[in-house]
């Protein structure tokens, strides 16, 4: 077992908090098991690592992961081992080639990739998971977040999927690092509903959205977090021609995760995601 005194760094891009919350309850566990971590949050992809060993946390966006996770690892040199801690609202292996643009990169740069864990956590896009069903997804996270906590730990490697039908969807919705920057120019704000608090001015991480002479403007920089919209506390935000997709306001994850009910929507998948162990 290749354990390390050296702290390991915890890098985090979350759009609206569910990758954060991951990564911070394995910041707990590791803490909990003697071992040094620091956690930081990626802000807009110009951060740069201190440390050698990273967990690198990331959303999936259309089985991708979000550009600014490629700004950053461009920035990388320590030559470290390297670990992935990905969320996404589906249990599908789709998702399973999602960080391989970030592997690339990474090997280039001197790295050990060692593994990467994946877990479900609701929808902040596509449509609106119920809050039992978020709270079963998190339960279900809490659960298997020790078993990486103890392989990172241990300087484990565990296999990456690369199945051909992900390799396949991935780089066909890769066309997304081209269309969120014009959509995003598409994104308008209700007048009516809004309340003038301006959270998704000061939250957006690629500051892509400016209220200057009484108007909000966006720019060209979108990357499709939607923490804009998610968090709008009246949802006057209407996220372009991905509109009827729209999520809108926070889920809360202390309803009871017992109470449940599977939906139609890759039910097996689901079913067969919350009963492993």
């Amino acid at each position: 077992m290749e354990q390390t005194s050296e702290p390991i760094g915890i890098y985090v891009f979350s759009g609206t908090g569910n990758t954060l919350r991951c990564a911070r309850a394995l910041e707990t566990t590791l803490t909990e098991m003697g071992v040094s971590v620091n956690l930081h949050e990626i802000s807009d992809g110009s951060e740069t690592a201190t440390e050698r060993d990273l967990v690198l946390c990331y959303p999936v966006y259309g089985f991708n992961m979000p550009r600014i996770l490629k700004t950053f690892c461009r920035n990388l040199n320590g030559g470290g081992n390297v670990w992935f801690l990905k969320t996404s609202g589906e249990p599908l292996h789709l998702n399973d080639n999602s960080s391989a643009e970030l592997i690339r990169i990474l090997k280039k740069n001197g790295y050990r990739i060692k593994g990467e864990f994946h877990y479900i956590m609701p929808y902040n896009m596509v449509f609106r998971h119920t809050d039992e069903q978020a709270s079963l997804m998190w339960e279900t996270a809490k659960r298997r977040i020790p078993d990486a906590a103890k392989r990172i730990a241990n300087g484990e490697k565990t296999p990456i999927r690369e199945p051909i039908p992900a390799k396949i969807v991935s780089a066909l919705c890769r066309i997304e690092h081209w269309f969120y920057p014009r959509n995003g120019r598409l994104f308008c704000v209700d007048a009516k509903k809004c309340v003038g608090c301006q959270k998704c001015v000061k939250h957006c991480p690629t500051k892509n959205i400016t209220f200057e002479n009484g108007r909000f403007r966006f720019g060209k920089s979108c990357i499709g977090c939607v923490r804009c919209s998610f968090n709008c506390p009246t949802g006057a935000i209407k996220i372009g021609l991905l509109d009827f997709m729209r999520v809108n306001g926070p889920y809360d994850f202390t309803r009871d995760p017992t109470s449940a009910k599977p939906g139609r929507y890759c039910r097996k998948s689901y079913e067969r995601y919350f009963s492993e162990k």
